[in-house]
């Protein structure tokens, strides 16, 4: 009896140290991730970058912009650097924009048009244009929403540091593409009757005046990537970048990707009969985001807005 009593607490120390040890394996190929994932300082200021786990090297691909030691990272000149950092295989990375000691951010931007129709508007921009406001479709959670497509998984949130578009520190849009679907997308949806009712209006006086109605977009990034953008539910498609995603839509053009805020001017006339043909009711989205499926691609928006102009 004693040789059984041994024999079943010795498998059950074998079975404890077992289990440990497995435990202790899967913490060892837990997959890395960096916070934050983009940083900007200026020069001569340091930031952290944390780590979930142990990480092996770290690496600047721009150590004249930044240099990094141990997670650590020091501005040296105004630019763009990215670093790395390597555990069990596996690279992650993060963005880094330096400026100028000093800098405040862009040069004031300002609004020139007769009237606006926001879908991004920060609040100290929209109290400063209130006048000029004909309807709001920007996002409240509670009857105007931003639905990140599939089940909310192709985009995650992204950092978004520095300064909005218009100088100040209200906020941007920051997202990053995760795509675990094979594409990444989102809708403006607007379900507020003051909303609807306006979206009406601008798809009416679109399609009679086209000439005088544009979309205006202030994107940044400091990556690669296409990103589409379509209005009215789908009913006119546009890109900017490179390539044409799934093949819809024009190409608007591109930008310079050095973390600094970039601006288009759509044209709605490019697309009145498309506008002209789209129905107008409640739960459609006024305003739609793509970016394919390029993991960590950044899409940073500010400042997106329809405009009459003057």
């Amino acid at each position: 009896m004693k040789a059984n009593k041994f024999f079943a607490i010795a498998l059950a120390a074998l079975t404890m140290v077992g289990f440990n040890s497995c435990k202790d394996k899967e913490k060892e190929v837990e997959a890395l991730t960096l916070t934050p994932t983009s940083l900007t300082l200026k020069v001569g200021e340091t930031g952290t970058i944390t780590a979930n786990i142990t990480v092996e090297t770290w690496a600047s691909n721009n150590e004249a912009v930044a240099t990094v030691d141990k997670g650590v990272v020091t501005a040296v000149a105004e630019g763009n650097a990215i670093i790395s950092a390597t555990a069990n295989g596996t690279t992650k990375t993060c963005v880094v924009l330096v400026e100028k000691a000093g800098q405040q951010g862009g040069d004031e931007k300002t609004i020139e048009a007769k009237r606006i129709w926001p879908v991004i508007l920060d609040g100290v921009t929209s109290e400063k244009y209130a006048s000029l406001i004909a309807g709001d479709f920007r996002v409240n959670d509670v009857d105007n929403f931003l639905y990140i497509w599939a089940a909310g998984e192709t985009y995650n949130a992204g950092d978004g540091t520095g300064k909005n578009f218009f100088g100040n520190t209200e906020g941007y849009m920051a997202l990053t593409v995760a795509a675990p679907a094979g594409w990444s997308g989102g809708g403006f949806c607007i379900t507020n009757t003051e909303s609807v009712a306006a979206a009406q209006v601008l798809k009416e006086a679109v399609t009679a005046n086209p000439d005088k109605y544009f979309l205006h977009i202030a994107i940044k990034a400091a990556n690669d990537g296409t990103h589409q953008f379509s209005v009215f539910d789908d009913a006119a498609f546009f890109n900017i970048g490179t390539e044409k995603i799934d093949g819809k839509g024009n190409i608007i053009g591109n930008f310079e990707r050095d973390g600094e805020w970039h601006e288009f001017d759509v044209p709605l006339s490019a697309y009145t009969t498309e506008i002209a043909g789209s129905i107008v009711k409640s739960g459609m989205n006024i305003f739609s985001i793509r970016s394919g499926a390029t993991v960590g691609a950044q899409l940073n928006l500010d400042a997106v807005y329809f405009y009459e102009k003057e």
